[in-house]
């Protein structure tokens, strides 16, 4: 005779974790004066023209004069030879007036 036993159901039941999870929503900048870390102070007319830079010293971005740029760029005494060649293809020497040249003076 076949013997019938009763299914036991495998099936666990959990309650339902009532932990709340907290969404945090970031808005990202969309102009450059509402980083972080910027120092251009207030924009306008004077900031025209201005490069942004890098700061190391203080980690933040600043606006710089070309004049700036320039001359932080030659402290090592060393110009990229890419740009000596695009300046030697800009400058036309036939143009330049050696008479108002100041050389300055040797003592």
């Amino acid at each position: 005779m076949t013997v019938i036993r009763k299914a036991q159901s495998g099936a666990s039941i959990r309650k339902k974790d009532t932990t709340t999870q907290s969404v945090r929503s970031t808005r990202q900048p969309s102009r450059l004066e509402e980083m972080s870390d910027t120092d251009f102070g207030t924009l306008d007319s004077s900031k025209d023209g201005l490069i942004v830079s890098f700061d190391q010293e203080t980690q933040t971005f600043v606006l710089v004069t070309a004049d700036t740029l320039l001359d932080r760029s030659t402290e090592d005494n060393n110009l990229s030879d890419t740009f000596i060649t695009q300046l030697e293809q800009e400058i036309d020497l036939a143009d330049v007036n050696v008479d108002t040249i100041d050389g300055g003076s040797f003592v």
